[in-house]
This record gives structure tokens, C-alpha cells and sequence, in this order.
């Protein structure tokens, strides 16, 4: 059995590799390659080793320039065979391993280490020279590490260093790191014998391997962390393996046991390679490894835990089994000492582990000098701080008002917090939604909103901005709190430079003085009396801060380029001052506007700061900072609104607020009062309305009585400013009626459908025979569409008069709610407005138009009217310039259909649909055969949305004839599988819906397309039904149409067919 399995491989092998041979293509490599896969038995591998690896010989010593992927094909079919046999010949290995390294590079000294070829060739080398090592016999080992092998073996690890160094591709540097730990057989299961062998081979290369590494691992950060713990691990191994004192003591036992293959060499450069590992030798390489463990010692603050464990793993091994490096051991106790206080609470205990374990093994009277040593260190690391600090406390007051050190003190501290300000994003952010109604907004709810995160220039470790907060708290609570601010104020207002820092520094001494954040290690006893002698004297610095940072001066500064306040002549004044890094430009800069956007950020979290640092005392400071803390929450820019909102959070709990609807409840008449007074002179509080616009959006319906005057102070206001903010106004209003409908939501009523579920089975007949009779007149011509529906109108008219004859009132005018006159009132505002030049706005006017009708669903003799007046405006945007207005029109007008039903079906067929389905027939000529690039253009979007509408539209208004035959012409061309998919899915959707409106005319549209069986006339008196020539034949609606017709609709019609 084994022997015809034998014969069979070789059969279908041999072939391939004659073929190989003889031809060196890709094509036959992957062929081999291919069969090898089918081969199952590794005896069989075994036995045909030579065989097929010949071919691959033979190829890589041809003296042809073939291509690069034909030799990596070659080393990956190469590394196959070595995977499931073993290499057991001498001149076969060393055939191989030296091709591969030439192959990679040349040995001569004076070319260069590594030939220019790509990083797929080298990947697939190093890992076939990593292989044969690790699938050779032992016998093969013994000759790579003899004195005979060096020069080969120190070719290899030459060539692996170099890419381990100098490649780009991480891949390729693990691969050549991972090689050099294969080259030194140290995670082989050997005897003590075998390593110290290894060992003593190793010796010659340790030099150069551990400075190499040593430049890897403190060489550039953008190399990732994978590549840095290989470079550990790697360096720990080689070390491990040559300075390992149990194997170093094997060496020496065995060479003196037997004679040292050096002296029996007589070349003398070969001699020259070799190292004897004698006490000489170990205590000059100590030394010479302290040089560089020392520089490895950086690495242990970096950010990357992984890279952390490693380095503790490096230093733990070789502190444990290494007696050999008492030079290195004060530096590999630094590293695990200093780890002992990780974030990771693995690194912490694996460091303590390490530490117990050295402190039972080297505890001993001969290691007294340098557990006394390490002691000291020990001693003085941890008892500087605590001892200066001791020295210094009790005149901490005395040392502060010494004016040279508070001035160095501040000028330390603002150059190191000094903030990044080139982050495009802080402009370009946008303000969509901060928080989702009053309901949902609350205090636990400010855990959605992040913190926008601060950038520093000399820093990127938030650890280090965490202890500096706690300096700057620390220096609150001890030091002279009305001292340390008046110095800051003046830091404040000395430079442009400083004035981020300082306001950074300030709200966080304040927090400090209040002993938030002050952590002790033994709470002194007087700790609460000087906390609450401390907030007393904060409430009048507060006062004094808030008016600094709530002056106009300060909170009106230009944030954008498109800034609502932008006319403000003081504003521009105040902005001169932040050109100084763009100077010579006379408009402001990126830079600029985002120092004024950090800037405005501080000053929003002092604030929520300060209302921490004194709970309900904050109270009376409400009507200083609440009106611009709404003013900044309804700003365009997000980092602005998320921080003045998380500062009304704070605000909310220190003041015991449940929400923030209670706290403009609260203080609604101030706020009411503010937001008129600031109206009066709109000139100079542009932003006022938004202040309004913010209370609507975080307040419950309780809000509207105190609100409604100001409403019709903002109309009139539109009004009269009509060119210039009808954009800002509109914004105002849309969230109103956004809140009225949020507040005021229409009542689920049961559909049409359910209604018509409940019909009896005689008035379901009466329905379609009348029905029936009616389409029969229609068709014969005696009536039209319009004649029925007017005698229809004018009979349930009479119907109406004979049932309720005595109930004719003439008409009078309600008492409409306050919200539903609030909402005709917009109307008829947003009429006028839809034909403005701003698309913004026009895109603002209809979707407050769609609001709008939402708002009125329940008052259909208020929207009905409304709807009229709009009607003509409305209609023009279904020809907008700007498809996106278009497309928004199409889905305001869904919703109107939504809302008023059969009062816009006769003018949605006559306006809204011709120009529609113009539009749709065009650009089904464009659509048709176009590129995935096209997918994104606006045209294919306002497609879609038209496809999609169109269908819940006929539904909704329940058209029928001609009218709905107009529609389903246009949307049966979008069934061409040539249309772009999405175009094609709308149109599917909205033809199955036309299929339930009325199923009759669709099948005849879709059967002409394409009709998959020849009907024959059952009676002579049917007239014969006729399709198209070539709706016989498959064509390019086939597929779809196929859907469409399988449709139990479509069933019926086919049977009635």
C-alpha cells in the first residue's frame, strides 16, 4: 500500500519538476506547489526531498535575471518542503543557507549588506533560513556551530540585523529579529552541553547583536509597539543564552576537560572570530552591557503596556539567572523598581514578584555593599519630595509672596501648559444636537456629551496634565488663594501669550482652594476648618472671576469666519491681538480662531469649576453667567456648546437642579427678560435669538405661556430685519415648532386600512359593484373622472344636509391654542422666505415647513388653508437649481400628504408630479449604464428619494387613471438592469406599491416589457391583448420584471389574463 502511494506521488511529481527544471516560470512553481498540496504523507516528502527540491536549486543558481516574484515563489515553495521534511545532509544545508544569504545579500565586505530587492523576496528568505536551522538534524547543528561554520553563520546574522535596522516594513523587522532567535537554537529543548555550545558560538556575535537591538528599541516611536517587544525579547534571549553563569561554568568545566577546537584551528583569522568565555572576558562584557541596558531604562515610561511587560520580562529574567552582570544588575533593579507603581495592576505584581524572588536569592552577606547601594537610592528616590515638602510647608505662604519664586513658580507653569491650537477639527466641528429634549435631559445625562480634550505642545501623556492638576490644586488649598490670583490675573492680562495658561492655572487653583482633588496621605485635623475658611474666602474671588471671564471683552470673540456677530467693530479690535502668529496676513487665521475657540472653552469650565468649588452659594452668580452659558450652548461650534453644557451640568448638581429644564424653569423670567431687552437693540446682540432657541430645545411644554411674547417679538423681528438675519430667526423658529411638536404630539388614529378592515360583507360588495359600474361609464366615454368626482362630492354634500339639518351654524372664529396660532404664524413667514437666494435657508424653510404640518395634523381648518397659501412657492422648488432643495421639497411634500391628504391630490398631479417625473425620464437617460462614481453625485441621490416617494405618495392620495399610469411609465424604466442598483431597488419598491394601488395597468406595463408566455384568447367576444414585439425575448428587464409578476397581485391579473 505505502509502496503505491509512493509511486503514485512520484508520478503525478515528476512530471512538475522536469517541467520546473526546465522551464523556469511562476506558473510551474505554483503547479508543483499545487501537487504538493494533495500529498498528504510525510514519509513519502521525506523520501523525495532531494528530488524536489533540485528544481528550486537549480533556479536559484541560474545566472539569469528572472523576476522577483518568480524567486519568491521559488523560497515559498522552498519553505513548503522544509515545513514537512527534514534536512539530514550536510552539503544539502549548506548548498541551501548559503544561496539564501547571497541571495539577500553579499558577503563581501565591501559591498553593501543586503542587495536592493523587494520586501516580499526578504520576507520570504528570512523565513526559510529561520526554517532550515529549526528543521535540520542535530548532527547539522553541531557543524553550523563549529569554528569551521562562523563565517557562514556570521553572514546570516549580519544580513538579519541590517533588516532588523534599516527595513521600513514591521512584518519584515519581527520576521529578521524572529530569524536571529531561530540562528541561535535558544528555545530549543538541548541539554546544559548543547547551550553552552550554542553559547560559546554566540559569544562572537553578542556585540554586535545587542547594539543593534539596542538602536532598534530606542529608535523611532513610529516603528509600533510589536516591533519594539520583539527587540526585547530577542536581546533578553541572545544575552540569556551567552551570559547565562550555569552555562558559562559548563564551558569552562568542558574546556578543560577536553581540548578547545581553537588551538587545533591554524587559521589565524578564523581563530580571530572565535571568544573564550573566560572571567576576563565576562567581567569586560558586563561592563560593556551596563553601557547599554542603561539606555534601555528610557522605555520603561512608554505608553504601550505590551512594550512595559516585555522590558519587566527582560530585566526579571536576566536579574534571575544571570549572577554574571553585577554591573547591569542596578540598572535591571531600576527598571523593575520603577515599574512598581504601573497603572496596570499586572506590570505592579509581576515587578513585585520579580523583586521577591531577587530578594530571596541575593539577600546574602557578600551582596551586603549593594543591597546597602540600591537602599540609598531607594531611600533618596522616595524621601526628596516628602522632605522638601516638610521643609517648605510652614512657609509656604512666606516662599509664595517671595516675588521671584511666584514668578518663576507661574512662568514654570504656563510654558508647560502651554495649549495646541492647530487642530483644524476645533473649527470645523459642528454643533448638530448637544442633548434630545427636555425629558432626556438631566444630570446623569451629561456623560453623553464629551469633555473636548486639551492638546498640549510639550506633551501628549495625560498622566502628566493629571499631575500637574494636582500641583496647581495643591498650591489652592496651601498656598495664598487671593495672592496666587491676583499674580495670575496679572499673567492674564500681561500677554496674548499666556492667556490660555493662565485662565487653565486659575480654574484649577480655585477648584484646589475648595480641597476638590486635594488628596493627603493623613487628613490633618484642621483639614476641614481651613477647607471651609477657604470657600469663604472664594466667594468674592469668584465674584470678581466671573465678571472677568463673563465681560464682553472676553466671551465675544470671533470663532469663525461666517460668525453671526461678525459685524461688531469691537470684536474686530479685540481679535488684532490673536494675529500674532499670522501678522503679516491681513484676514484671520485658522490659528486664530481656534486660540479664541480654546480660549472661550476655559473661561465655559471655570465657570462649571467655580459652581463646584462652592455649591449652593453659586445661586446669586446665576444671573451674571446663566444668560451667556445659553448663549454659548446654542453656538455653532461644538467644542463650544458641549463645554457651556457640561457647565450647566455642573451648575445643575452643585446647585441641586434636577434637570436642566428646572433650571431655566427657574429662571425663565430673568432669562425672558434678557433675551427682550437685548432684542431692542439687535444691532449689537445678534446672538440673542439663539438664547431663545436653547430654552426651547431644553425645556418642556410648562416653558410656552412665560416664552410667548418674546416668540412674537422674534417675528416682528423677523420682519423688520428681513434681508440681512432671516437665516438666524428661521433657525429660531424651526426649533420652536420642532418643540411643539415634541410637546404637543398628534394622537395615534387607526389607518385606512384598519378602518376599512371592519366593513361588512354586504357594503364590501355594494362598494366594488358601484365601483364597477362607474370605471364601465368612464370607459364608455358617458362621464369623465371629474364629473363623478364632483357628483360624488355633491351627494355626500346633500347627504350631510338631510342628516343634519338643524345643526347649520354659520361659522366663528375659534380661540386657537397659543402653540397652534404660534405655528400659523411661522407659516405664514415661511412662505415668503422659499424663494430665498440662500439655499441654507431655503433647505431651513422646508423643513420647518414639514414640522409645520406635523404641528397642525389635529387642526385641519388651520393647516388646510396654510397649505394653500404655501402651495405656489412650494411648488417652484421642485425645479430648484439646488437638487438638494429638491430633494428636500420632495420629502416635505410627502409629509404635507401625510398630514392633509386628498386636499393636495388634484394639485400634486397638476404641479408637483409632471415636473417629477420630467425630471425622472431625463435623467434615466444619464442614470442608465453609468459608473460607481456616479452613486454619489446629487442627481442619483434626488433620484432615489423621488423613486422612493412616489409610490407612498399615489398610495397616500389615492390617484388612479391616467394620473397613475403617467407615474408608472416613468417608474418602470428605472427596471433596466442597466440602472445603477439603488436606482433600481427604489423603483422596484415603488412599483410593488403601485401593484397595490391598482394592479391591472401595471401588469399590462410590465408584461409589455417583458412577458414570459404567449396568451391565447379563451372567448372570441375578449378583444386580444397585444404587447410589444420583443417582450417575448430576454432583455435587460427581465429579471425584475419576473419579481414583479411573481406577486400575489400580479397572480390574479394572470389568471384573469
Amino acid at each position: 500500500m505505502a509502496s503505491c502511494e509512493r509511486r503514485v506521488a512520484f508520478e503525478t511529481l515528476r512530471p512538475l519538476c522536469v517541467q520546473l527544471t526546465r522551464e523556469h516560470t511562476r506558473k510551474n512553481v505554483t503547479a508543483v506547489s499545487t501537487a504538493l498540496d494533495k500529498v498528504n504523507n510525510r514519509i513519502i516528502l521525506q523520501e523525495l526531498q532531494e528530488y524536489l527540491i533540485f528544481p528550486v536549486r537549480i533556479l536559484l543558481k541560474t545566472q539569469k535575471d528572472y523576476s522577483e516574484d518568480l524567486y519568491t515563489d521559488a523560497f515559498s515553495l522552498l519553505e513548503k518542503i522544509l515545513r514537512e521534511t527534514r534536512i539530514g545532509s550536510w552539503d544539502l544545508f549548506m548548498d541551501l543557507f548559503t544561496t539564501a544569504c547571497v541571495m539577500i545579500g553579499s558577503p563581501s565586505p565591501t559591498k553593501d549588506h543586503g542587495k536592493v530587492c523587494s520586501e516580499e523576496l526578504k520576507f520570504a528568505i528570512v523565513k526559510t533560513l529561520n526554517l532550515m536551522v529549526n528543521r535540520c538534524d542535530y548532527a547539522i547543528l553541531q557543524k553550523l556551530f563549529s569554528l569551521q561554520s562562523l563565517p557562514m553563520l556570521g553572514h546570516a546574522i549580519s544580513i538579519m540585523l541590517n533588516l532588523a535596522e534599516n527595513e521600513r516594513a514591521r512584518h519584515l523587522k519581527i520576521a529578521a529579529m524572529n530569524g536571529i532567535v531561530g540562528l541561535s537554537q535558544v528555545d530549543g529543548e538541548y541539554c546544559s552541553k548543547v547551550k553552552a555550545m550554542l553559547g560559546d558560538t554566540f559569544a562572537s556575535f553578542l556585540p554586535g547583536i545587542s547594539i543593534t537591538l539596542i538602536r532598534v528599541i530606542t529608535g523611532d516611536s513610529k516603528q509600533g509597539h510589536s516591533v519594539l517587544i520583539t527587540a526585547i525579547s530577542t536581546l533578553m534571549k541572545v544575552v540569556h543564552l551567552v551570559m547565562n553563569t550555569e552555562w558559562i561554568e559548563e564551558s569552562q568545566t568542558r574546556r578543560k576537560l577536553f581540548p578547545s577546537p581553537i588551538n587545533s584551528c591554524s587559521d589565524d583569522k578564523l581563530k580571530s572570530l572565535a571568544v573564550v568565555r573566560d572571567e576576563t572576558w565576562v567581567k569586560a562584557t558586563d561592563e560593556k552591557l551596563a553601557v547599554l541596558v542603561k539606555q534601555i531604562t528610557k522605555v520603561r515610561g512608554h505608553s504601550s503596556w505590551k512594550v512595559r511587560t516585555a522590558l519587566l520580562d527582560f530585566a526579571g529574567t536576566l536579574v534571575e539567572h544571570m549572577k554574571s552582570l553585577p554591573s547591569c544588575l542596578p540598572h535591571l533593579l531600576e527598571i523593575m523598581v520603577g515599574l512598581l507603581t504601573d497603572e496596570y495592576p499586572n506590570i505592579a505584581t509581576a515587578s513585585s514578584r520579580y523583586l521577591e524572588v531577587f530578594s530571596r536569592s541575593h539577600m546574602t552577606t557578600e551582596c551586603r555593599p549593594l543591597v546597602e547601594m540600591l537602599e540609598e537610592n531607594l531611600h533618596n528616590l522616595s524621601m526628596t519630595l516628602p522632605r522638601q515638602m516638610r521643609s517648605v510647608g510652614p512657609h509656604l505662604h512666606s516662599v509664595l509672596r517671595t516675588s521671584c519664586h511666584l514668578r518663576r513658580l507661574s512662568l514654570a507653569l504656563v510654558q508647560i501648559l502651554e495649549l495646541d491650537c492647530t487642530d483644524i477639527s476645533m473649527i470645523q466641528e459642528r454643533t448638530t444636537s448637544v442633548g434630545h429634549g427636555s425629558e432626556l435631559i438631566s444630570i446623569n445625562g451629561s456623560k453623553d456629551v464629551l469633555k473636548p480634550r486639551k492638546n498640549f505642545k510639550h506633551f501628549h501623556d495625560r498622566r502628566i496634565h493629571l499631575e500637574l492638576q494636582k500641583v496647581c490644586r495643591l498650591l489652592g488649598f496651601y498656598g495664598d488663594i487671593t495672592l496666587l490670583i491676583d499674580h495670575f490675573l496679572d499673567v492674564f492680562h500681561e500677554t496674548i501669550l499666556h492667556k490660555m495658561q493662565a485662565t487653565l492655572v486659575i480654574n484649577e487653583v480655585v477648584l484646589g482652594a475648595a480641597g476638590i482633588g486635594v488628596t493627603v496621605q493623613q487628613k490633618d485635623k484642621d483639614f476641614d476648618a481651613l477647607k471651609k475658611r477657604k470657600v469663604e474666602e472664594l466667594e468674592g474671588i469668584i465674584k470678581m472671576l466671573l465678571e472677568e471671564y463673563t465681560s464682553t471683552t472676553n466671551m465675544d470673540l470671533l470663532t469663525g469666519p461666517s460668525s453671526v456677530h461678525s459685524a461688531s467693530s469691537v470684536a474686530e479690535n479685540r481679535l488684532v491681538a490673536l494675529n500674532f502668529v499670522t501678522s503679516t496676513e491681513t484676514a484671520p487665521s485658522v490659528s486664530s480662531f481656534n486660540h479664541n475657540i480654546m480660549q472661550i472653552c476655559l473661561y465655559l469650565e471655570g465657570i462649571g469649576m467655580f459652581s463646584k468649588a462652592i455649591q449652593k452659594k453659586f445661586l446669586p452668580h446665576l444671573i451674571v453667567t446663566l444668560y451667556p452659558l445659553m448663549e454659548k450652548l446654542g453656538d455653532q461650534n461644538a467644542y463650544i456648546s458641549s463645554t457651556a453644557y457640561l457647565a450647566l451640568m455642573d451648575i445643575c448638581v452643585a446647585c441641586q437642579f434636577r434637570s436642566l429644564n428646572e433650571l431655566i424653569q427657574k429662571n425663565s423670567d430673568y432669562l425672558v427678560n434678557a433675551i427682550s431687552l437685548r432684542l431692542r437693540h439687535f444691532h449689537s446682540n445678534k446672538r440673542s435669538p439663539l438664547v431663545l432657541k436653547v430654552i426651547l430645545e431644553y425645556s418642556s411644554a410648562d416653558i410656552l405661556p412665560l416664552v410667548n411674547d418674546t416668540v412674537q417679538e422674534v417675528l416682528s423681528c423677523l420682519d423688520d430685519f428681513y434681508e440681512e438675519q432671516s437665516s438666524l430667526f428661521m433657525t429660531v423658529l424651526n426649533e420652536l415648532v420642532r418643540a411643539v411638536c415634541r410637546w404637543f404630539p398628534p394622537p395615534k388614529t387607526k389607518s385606512k386600512e384598519d378602518a376599512g378592515s371592519t366593513l361588512t360583507s354586504e357594503e364590501s360588495l355594494s362598494s366594488v359593484i358601484s365601483e364597477y359600474y362607474k370605471q364601465k361609464k368612464i370607459s364608455h366615454g358617458e362621464v369623465t373622472e371629474e364629473d363623478t368626482a364632483d357628483l360624488s362630492q355633491e351627494n355626500f354634500r346633500n347627504e350631510e344636509d338631510e342628516e343634519n339639518p338643524d345643526d347649520i351654524e354659520p361659522d366663528k372664529k375659534k380661540n386657537l391654542p397659543k402653540h397652534v396660532e404660534a405655528v400659523k404664524q411661522v407659516l405664514e413667514r415661511s412662505k415668503h422666505l422659499l424663494s430665498s437666494s440662500s439655499p441654507r435657508l431655503r433647505l431651513l424653510v422646508l423643513e420647518t415647513i414639514s414640522l409645520s404640518c406635523q404641528a397642525l395634523q389635529t387642526q385641519q381648518d388651520e393647516l388646510l388653508p396654510m397649505v394653500h397659501q404655501i402651495w405656489n412657492p412650494f411648488v417652484c422648488r421642485f425645479t430648484d437649481e439646488e437638487k438638494l432643495v429638491t430633494k428636500k421639497a420632495v420629502e416635505t411634500l410627502c409629509i404635507m400628504a401625510d398630514t392633509s391628504g386628498d386636499f393636495i391630490r388634484h394639485r400634486t398631479c397638476k404641479d408637483a408630479f409632471p415636473k417629477l417625473m420630467s425630471f425622472l425620464s431625463k435623467q434615466a437617460q444619464i442614470s442608465i449604464g453609468s459608473s460607481k462614481p456616479y452613486l454619489y453625485t446629487v442627481n442619483c441621490k434626488l433620484q432615489v428619494c423621488i423613486l422612493s416617494s412616489v409610490g407612498r405618495l399615489c398610495k397616500k392620495l389615492q390617484l388612479s387613471g391616467a394620473d397613475l399610469l403617467r407615474i408608472s411609465n416613468t417608474c418602470v424604466i428605472y427596471l433596466s438592469a442597466r440602472q445603477p442598483s439603488p436606482l433600481q431597488k427604489a423603483a422596484m419598491e415603488t412599483c410593488k406599491i403601485l401593484i397595490e394601488v391598482d394592479p391591472d395597468p401595471m401588469w399590462l406595463l410590465l408584461s409589455n416589457l417583458y412577458n414570459p408566455c404567449l396568451y391565447q384568447q379563451q372567448r372570441q367576444e375578449f378583444m386580444e391583448v397585444k404587447f410589444a414585439d420583443n417582450s417575448y425575448v430576454r432583455n435587460e428587464y427581465t429579471d425584475n420584471v419576473m419579481i414583479l409578476l411573481e406577486l400575489p397581485y400580479m397572480k390574479s391579473c394572470h389568471l384573469s389574463g
